[in-house]
């Protein structure tokens, strides 16, 4: 009996883990659902900053004039030299998401070594407990650690990052800063993909209010639709930063709901997988249960022979 006891207890441990792989899966699925809303409600706050930056310029963002103007904002102003780029890595607080985490981290890597061999200068900022204790535990310096994300983080904590990121370049210590996250495609397919953050340049702002809302130039009476006071350089120093507020909130919300979508994607497979081995041992221990009875059958047939003779 001890072996069809030890595949009993195996069979219950694998039942147990896909109750749990099952509930995870259900539990990622749900706070997908959260995020894929706030990420959308993100989204359109960021497309209507990015909407108002042409107009408080009075240019459209494709001309030549509308990037001098915005060339002209110490948050817009390109670096000729470039040389210290500042790449903020997003990973996840939480494991169990398949090859998340591996993904960024090794375009991160790629990055810094790409850098280095130019003769660059790059520096490091992570967000998330999973990639802060990979660079530290193979000594890579950072500039920037923050480990408080999750699902829940607020704008205003994103806000106090950009912030922060704002101030490293604006003083120079940076020349730009890049993010390095994993981009929505699809449920079933996301991808890691690298974006400037500063400078802000017309073509990202651009991209940003796309697609933007049909709003006439004039009103019915001739009269302009919006009106910039106190002028429009003070509008735009206002708008700019805000920019880059949304900009990387819809980026730490879009990682997120990648990384939800994974960890779905990798419960659900999980489970499947506890179902095929709960399947493979009880027909183990089906066979192993009639061998052993078929061999208590021949010991009492022979016992019954022997008592005769």
């Amino acid at each position: 009996m001890a072996k069809t006891r030890d595949i009993r207890r195996r069979i219950q441990s694998v039942r147990n883990i896909h109750k749990i792989t099952r509930t995870m899966e259900k539990v990622a699925q749900s706070k997908g659902m959260k995020l894929t809303s706030r990420f959308d409600d993100a989204r359109a706050f960021r497309r209507g900053i990015a909407a108002l930056l042409p107009e408080a310029l009075g240019l459209p963002l494709d001309g030549i004039t509308a990037a001098q103007e915005l060339a002209a904002h110490p948050l817009g102003a390109p670096r000729a030299d470039g040389a210290k780029v500042l790449y903020v890595c997003i990973t996840s607080s939480r494991g169990l998401c398949g090859g998340y985490n591996a993904h960024v981290i090794q375009s991160v890597r790629a990055h810094l070594d790409a850098a280095r061999a130019a003769g660059r200068e790059p520096a490091l900022a992570v967000m998330g407990r999973k990639g802060l204790a990979y660079f530290r535990y193979h000594g890579v310096p950072l500039d920037l650690s923050i480990p408080d994300l999750d699902e829940n983080i607020r704008f205003s904590r994103v806000q106090e990052i950009a912030d922060e990121l704002c101030a490293r370049f604006l003083s120079r210590k940076v020349d730009a800063v890049r993010i390095v996250s994993t981009r929505w495609k699809s449920r079933a397919s996301q991808e890691v993909r690298t974006e400037g953050l500063l400078p802000v340049l017309p073509a990202a702002a651009a991209a940003a209010a796309a697609p933007a809302p049909a709003v006439p130039s004039e009103g019915p009476g001739g009269e302009p639709v919006y009106l910039v006071e106190p002028d429009r350089r003070r509008v735009v120093d206002a708008l700019v930063p805000l920019l880059v507020r949304a900009q990387l909130f819809c980026d730490v919300l879009e990682a997120m709901l990648c990384e939800q979508a994974q960890r779905s994607a990798a419960m659900r497979n999980a489970s499947d997988n506890a179902d095929a081995m709960t399947k493979r041992l009880t027909r183990t221990y089906n066979r192993a249960r009639q061998a052993q009875i078929t061999n208590e059958m021949i010991e009492i047939i022979s016992g019954s022979e022997g008592g005769r003779s």
